[in-house]
């Protein structure tokens, strides 16, 4: 006979196959972007080249889709575990130790994406309405990246720290 999961692995469940499906949906688009990116670099290389033409706008689109796979990148890094730390002392605590320094390094994570959300958020309200000179479409379109990524960084130190809180059998130690 099966056994009923308890109420905490349910909820690490839930969170956990929300968290897989929002990280598989931004790695499609990340990767859908890299293409485009590459596709658009090669093809001002050999407009340029071949051609001694370019694409107009083609170097600005360039720039902004990389300012996109930057912001969603980096959350999906934080979802991966794998955002940037210095673990070279860090390897060296006890277990127990470690275990709540990776979730306090998780909150200061959290906590230093609200503010640079935050003053996104100041930023595109500000400058946002500003014509792009060459793509002629508002600046805001690019500048809501930072929010986005912050956004959604700050949802996957979420989900980790929950993820981490309901696993650890020894949390109370």
């Amino acid at each position: 006979m099966g056994t009923v999961p308890s109420e905490g692995c349910a909820g690490q469940c839930l969170v956990l196959r929300v968290e897989t499906g929002l990280v598989r949906l931004l790695e499609c688009l990340l990767s859908i972007t890299f293409m485009g990116i590459f596709t658009l670099v090669v093809l001002l290389v050999v407009m340029r080249y071949l051609f001694n033409s370019t694409v107009v706008g083609g170097n600005e689109a360039t720039v902004m889709l990389f300012i996109y796979t930057t912001a969603l990148g980096a959350a999906v890094d934080v979802a991966r575990g794998k955002h940037i730390i210095v673990d070279t002392f860090v390897n060296y605590l006890p277990p127990v130790a470690r275990y709540w320094l990776d979730i306090f390094n998780l909150v200061i994570v959290g906590v230093l994406n609200g503010f640079l959300m935050k003053y996104g958020i100041d930023w595109v309200t500000a400058v946002g309405t500003s014509e792009h000179p060459v793509l002629h479409i508002p600046e805001g379109i690019v500048q809501i990246a930072l929010p986005i990524g912050c956004a959604l960084t700050i949802l996957f130190c979420f989900t980790r720290i929950v993820v981490m809180l309901v696993s650890n059998p020894n949390r109370c130690e």
